[in-house]
């Protein structure tokens, strides 16, 4: 994982990120974007993410967790409006879940070919209580990594253009690592210097041989 605050020290932002193993044994793994700065920004983002935790524990799925935590942003927040994007990853099965609520996708690096997960919902959490997302489903092989990321991804146009297109084209440089592919992204980021960036990348390891 890798966060870059904004760089404005005034500036207190409402970028988030989440990596846990749940009881099922499953991972969970979501990053958000509240919109806005401040308190009020930062306080809403520790109710989404604590509150996502706690849903998790259900066993429910991606899009059912984002429609409950919509109905957590409308209900138990001040005004919050908010992006995410969410993730089961299945261990055993090498089966990854995701769904989105206004987000930028997610994006999938397989060997020389990078790739957007499909779009499933374009609802901004805090909007209308009782929206439903849809939710996608896929298979991942060794090798594989799985970038999830904000870069002003609550902005709409031009800038969400550049933020769809250009991370997908830096990750297509090889690298000897996770951890040099995540450093490269964010240091060619061209994210807005007033809004902070995270990104998660999860690497599918070859099976250990007993």
């Amino acid at each position: 994982m890798r966060y870059r605050p904004a760089e404005s020290e005034a500036l207190v932002g409402g970028d988030w990120y989440d990596a846990v193993v749940l009881p099922s044994q499953h991972i969970l793994l979501c990053v958000g974007d509240i919109a806005g700065h401040g308190i009020d920004a930062a306080t809403g983002m520790v109710v989404l993410r604590n509150a996502l935790r706690g849903l998790a524990m259900t066993g429910a799925g991606p899009a059912q967790l984002l429609s409950w935590l919509n109905n957590v942003a409308h209900h138990l927040t001040d005004q919050v409006t908010a992006t995410a994007v969410c993730a089961l990853y299945d261990l055993a099965t090498r089966t990854l879940r995701w769904a989105r609520a206004g987000h930028l996708h997610p994006i999938l690096v397989r060997t020389d070919q990078v790739s957007a997960l499909p779009l499933t919902g374009d609802l901004l959490l805090g909007g209308p209580a009782g929206g439903r997302l849809r939710g996608g489903r896929g298979a991942t092989a060794a090798g594989d990594t799985l970038l999830m990321y904000t870069d002003a991804s609550s902005s709409r146009g031009p800038a969400m253009h550049e933020s769809l297109t250009q991370l997908p084209t830096n990750a297509q440089t090889p690298v000897d690592s996770l951890g040099q592919r995540l450093d490269r992204l964010l240091t060619y980021s061209k994210s807005d210097t007033d809004d902070d960036t995270c990104l998660i990348g999860i690497e599918v390891l070859e099976e250990q041989q007993p």
